[in-house]
């Protein structure tokens, strides 16, 4: 996935910025490891993109509003598609 979210910084220093980023990269790789991990163990890709997709955009729209969790996901969706990661598989 490669993507980090895309987060204001302001308030920040650069210290504290460069910190939060590395820890928000650090989460993001355990839980992609993890996930491919029960992905695997369930053989259930969907099941497991469902849950973490809607646990993803209610926390998401509680924290930062609606507006920029449909923002984040489009924007997810965008990088998917643009690395060529995008394939839809259909069981019949």
């Amino acid at each position: 996935m490669g993507q980090i979210i895309k987060l204001n910084f302001s308030s920040y220093n650069n210290i504290e910025e460069d910190f939060y980023k590395k820890k928000l990269i650090r989460i993001r790789d355990e839980i992609e490891v993890y996930l491919n991990h029960v992905s695997n163990s369930e053989e259930d890709d969907l099941a497991i993109a469902l849950a973490a997709g809607r646990y993803a955009s209610m926390k998401l729209a509680q924290l930062t509003g609606e507006e920029s969790t449909k923002k984040f996901f489009n924007e997810c969706i965008k990088t998917t598609i643009k690395t060529k990661n995008f394939t839809v598989i259909r069981k019949s």
